[in-house]
């Protein structure tokens, strides 16, 4: 993936990330860490340009995904969800944190892989705020991209340079919160269909 990234640069890193924040199934988290460490150990990926339109992708992208939701409402998420991987279950899942967590779901979707994809269209179906939404989601945009780029780039730099002790702890920290989290979520994803019984409706109406 880093030779990937280092023949089209950081232009497709940015394409991957506004897909899926729009909720296209597409490897926006890999080629993310793949560049930051690219950029660690080649001097012709730079990090700040990296971590400048990452942020700026990743609120593109949710920015679509919000008005598509507002425009079609569940009616896309029905019809579409399951060709990539947003089960009816998982659909579940994501509308009751939404309801329960609101903005704050919206926040922490981001840095989970599934629903990384639809949070931004079950704000829209929502009608979620405006103003709440484009704060929860600039917010997150910064941190992940923040997360993601700066510790790949740190464990880049470990490894490449004898960087300090403090870099390997970052970048060992980065990577295990980013490794970690995602299993987490995985695994639990049937005690959270259990918390999602009561509902009545998998998709709530625009």
């Amino acid at each position: 993936m880093a030779q990937f990234v280092a023949i089209y640069g950081i232009w497709l890193v940015s394409v991957f990330i506004a897909l899926e924040s729009v909720g296209v199934p597409v490897p926006a988290e890999a080629s993310l860490m793949a560049a930051g460490f690219f950029a660690a150990r080649n001097n012709d990926l730079d990090i700040s340009m990296l971590i400048g339109s990452g942020v700026l992708a990743a609120v593109i992208g949710e920015t679509a995904g919000f008005w598509i939701g507002r425009k079609y409402g569940s009616q896309l998420l029905v019809r579409y969800g399951g060709r990539v991987g947003l089960t009816e279950g998982r659909v579940r899942i994501g509308q009751w944190l939404f309801r329960r967590y609101g903005g704050r779901f919206v926040f922490v979707a981001r840095f989970l892989p599934i629903l990384r994809n639809m949070a931004a269209v079950l704000a829209g179906t929502s009608r979620m705020t405006q103003p709440n939404f484009y704060f929860a989601s600039c917010s997150a945009a910064v941190a992940w991209i923040l997360c993601y780029g700066l510790g790949s780039y740190s464990f880049g730099k470990a490894f490449t340079s004898l960087a300090s002790p403090a870099a390997v702890v970052l970048g060992i920290a980065s990577l295990t919160v980013i490794f970690l989290v995602p299993t987490l979520i995985v695994r639990y994803e049937v005690v959270l269909l259990k918390a999602t019984e009561p509902a009545t409706s998998v998709c709530p109406e625009a």
